[in-house]
């Protein structure tokens, strides 16, 4: 059952279509979810290239009746560098997110004790600006759509871009770090670093647990995505994105449509 939704719910990711709501129904806990994940990583066949991270900020965590954050892998052929073009699908809900990226350089590997916040940080290389597309494969979008079904679709993942990377991140207060996206030449959202779980840095020792539970695990070289500092913003084929981090740079995705 749970390997039949995960074969929908893939198909849907690279065809364009989507699935009933009702077709959720049988995720039992996030444990059922994380499966499913698990069966679109095998389907997929793909080399990971890190996690992103979703429902960090309050009002996300509030519209799909959530208690935490969720992560999802992110597969390296759908991982770019800034400027790029991503294809998609009419009317699936595309929208992007502006996100502060690490890439790891020590390994976390999954273990019964916890890691501590300077375990952590001490794996991690570098920081870059970011962009996550989005996109939602159950009818209806993430409206009324709930956790369990969020986490089964791989937490609405759909590609990821980044701009460019630096070492000067220790010591710099990301919390007030202004985020801008911009829309074909107009910002369209605005936020800082507390938009995430109140600092990113929380979302990386958040996340480095998270997955020790699940049993995965952080590898060097992967990157973990903290989530979206300028809320969700919708797209369309067509569109140019921006998101501007100052002096940290900036991450640009151009969208066309899939087919096309």
């Amino acid at each position: 059952m749970l390997a039949d939704l995960a074969r929908r719910l893939w198909r849907a990711r690279l065809e364009g279509g989507a699935i009933p709501v009702a077709a959720g129904d049988i995720l039992g806990g996030p444990e059922d979810a994380y499966a499913v994940q698990r069966e679109i990583a095998e389907l997929a066949g793909m080399v990971r290239a890190g996690w992103k991270v979703g429902a960090t900020s309050q009002a996300a965590q509030q519209l799909l009746n959530m208690p935490e954050p969720a992560t999802a892998p992110m597969f390296a052929p759908l991982c770019y560098r800034s400027p790029t073009e991503v294809a998609i699908h009419e009317g699936r809900f595309a929208s992007v997110e502006s996100e502060f990226a690490f890439s790891f350089s020590g390994d976390l590997p999954a273990r019964d004790e916890a890691y501590s916040r300077a375990e952590v940080l001490d794996a991690v290389g570098t920081l870059c600006p970011s962009i996550e597309i989005v996109s939602c494969r159950y009818e209806g979008g993430f409206q009324g759509l709930g956790g369990l079904r969020l986490i089964s679709d791989m937490t609405a993942n759909l590609a990821w871009t980044h701009g460019p990377e630096t070492t000067d991140w220790r010591g710099r207060d990301l919390t007030t770090h202004p985020v801008v996206l911009k829309r074909n030449g107009a910002v369209v959202a605005e936020g800082t670093g507390a938009q995430v779980l109140g600092d990113p840095l929380n979302v990386l020792e958040w996340t480095a647990n998270h997955l020790s539970r699940l049993g995965d695990g952080i590898t060097a070289g992967e990157v973990i995505s903290t989530g979206t500092c300028t809320g969700v913003t919708s797209v369309s084929a067509g569109d140019t994105l921006v998101a501007d981090f100052g002096d940290l740079g900036a991450a640009e995705v151009r969208f066309v449509a899939a087919g096309s």
